[in-house]
């Protein structure tokens, strides 16, 4: 009798989750590496504090069970002040996959001294992947996040990259259009994609270092389009006039806010990378060279953007502190989803292929993700815009695909 329980019990028991998994297979590389007790553990999630939080448990569990004596940190840098004989580093990343991308290594030599010859076994990489069950896509996701919704077609085509875009009313209806910056011309598109106006940039002459990749700014204040391709030494000031893109005066440096005073910038040569110059910017934090920098007027004072080739965003609202969010790729934009003029970030991720990114709306309160989205390709440019002149905004995308060439894209809050 006690026999056929346990048998029936046993094929009731449900098979462990991704989570589990997870946590399974990074703690049994931690002890193939030979990792020593105390053992310090850091885990990340970027935009999914509640997915970190269940797999801190389930891992810290599994090195309980294994003699390990773990502690959760954090940050890795508290190791060797609490003690700790090992460090282990997770990330977790959600992109079609769940994965666990990290080290294990020893805190008295690798981490802090830089000795060549270690006492224990040397630092060894840490990854794990498993498909994501419904436990994991539930707690990557606020309850009470809107949806993103990714437009089936794309509202506009290019065989080559777009370097930039910007939204704003530029015929005066009060309504936005959708300015994209390419490789070879500024072009104007309504709501649906479908061009307005587009002038060639082969007149201007070209930059003396031109930058590796596709890459430049648009901004749109008071009706007038600010344009300045890295390709070119450079830039225009543009007006819509009867279907056609009008120059007006010539751009030193790249415009990147309204103001006043406008905020200017300065293009790194030969890299796609630019700096905040001239009046107006507060002191920024010292840190990489930015491929990003928006602004965008609010009540309380501009919120500025600036967006680091090391993956991180610094934010800040009027005259606020400087926030920082990680995980954020080349494309991201402040955004009102709801239309009650709550802001929110939308980003794209750091760690994108030619073939797939994600979109991600973040709080500004702490980073946590309200939602997200699969794109195919690399997204890297995001603007939006409440395409129907007032209430919730969109998100336009300019993507690069795999061919070389790129896309416009849409996505709208499911409510």
């Amino acid at each position: 009798m006690r026999g056929a329980l346990l048998l029936c019990l046993l094929a009731q028991a449900p098979d462990p989750g991704a989570l589990e998994a997870l946590a399974d297979g990074v703690c049994s590389q931690v002890r193939a590496a030979g990792a020593t007790a105390p053992l310090a553990v850091s885990v990340t999630a970027p935009g999914h504090p509640a997915l970190a939080q269940a797999f801190s448990t389930l891992l810290l569990a599994r090195l309980s069970a294994a003699g390990l004596g773990p502690r959760v940190l954090d940050s890795p840098e508290e190791a060797r002040a609490g003690g700790a004989r090992a460090l282990l580093r997770v990330r977790l990343t959600l992109d079609g996959r769940l994965a666990a991308a990290g080290d294990v290594l020893p805190t008295w030599d690798n981490l802090f001294s830089g000795r060549a010859q270690p006492h224990g076994k040397p630092a060894a990489v840490v990854f794990v992947e498993v498909a994501p069950d419904g436990a994991v896509r539930a707690l990557a996701r606020a309850p009470d996040a809107p949806a993103l919704l990714l437009a089936t077609a794309p509202l506009a085509e290019w065989p080559v990259r777009t370097a930039a875009l910007a939204t704003g009313d530029l015929d005066g209806d009060g309504r936005p259009e959708v300015a994209v910056l390419t490789e070879d011309a500024v072009e104007v598109r309504g709501r649906d994609g479908r061009l307005l106006a587009r002038r060639p940039l082969l007149l201007l002459p070209p930059a003396e270092v031109p930058a590796r990749e596709t890459f430049g700014t648009l901004c749109i204040c008071g009706g007038l389009l600010y344009a300045f391709s890295a390709a070119h030494a450079g830039g225009q000031v543009l007006a819509l006039q009867d279907g056609a893109l009008v120059p007006l005066l010539p751009l030193s440096r790249p415009v990147v806010g309204c103001g006043p005073p406008r905020l200017e910038a300065t293009l790194l040569p030969g890299v796609a990378r630019l700096a905040p110059s001239g009046p107006g910017w507060p002191s920024v934090p010292e840190g990489p060279a930015a491929w990003g920098l928006a602004v965008r007027p609010a009540a309380a004072g501009p919120g500025l953007l600036l967006l680091r080739e090391d993956g991180t965003a610094l934010l800040r609202m009027g005259s606020g502190p400087w926030q920082t969010a990680s995980g954020v790729g080349a494309g991201a934009a402040l955004v009102d989803m709801s239309g009650d003029g709550s802001l929110r970030l939308a980003a794209s991720g750091d760690g994108a292929t030619a073939g797939s990114d994600s979109l991600r709306l973040l709080r500004l309160e702490d980073g946590a993700a309200e939602g997200s989205v699969d794109v195919p390709g690399r997204i890297v440019q995001v603007a939006a815009a409440a395409l129907e002149g007032r209430g919730a905004e969109a998100l336009l995308l300019g993507v690069w695909l795999a061919d070389g060439g790129a896309q416009l894209r849409l996505v709208r809050g499911a409510r």
